[in-house]
């Protein structure tokens, strides 16, 4: 086990490929919060007043 951990939520895939490289990097373990609800495309409408984003 590492010294460092990287701890991410990621709703569409770009946060989770940075944090991978990151912990590639610094050789650090890696933990993903993951929503009790996962995100749909309507959920991530920055548009959309009632989205979840």
């Amino acid at each position: 086990m590492a010294k460092t951990l990287v701890a991410y939520f990621s709703a569409s895939g770009v946060t989770a490929r940075l944090a991978k490289e990151l912990v590639m990097t610094i050789k650090a373990d890696l933990y993903e919060i993951t929503p009790a609800q996962k995100y749909t495309s309507e959920d991530l409408d920055w548009n959309n007043k009632s989205s979840r984003s």
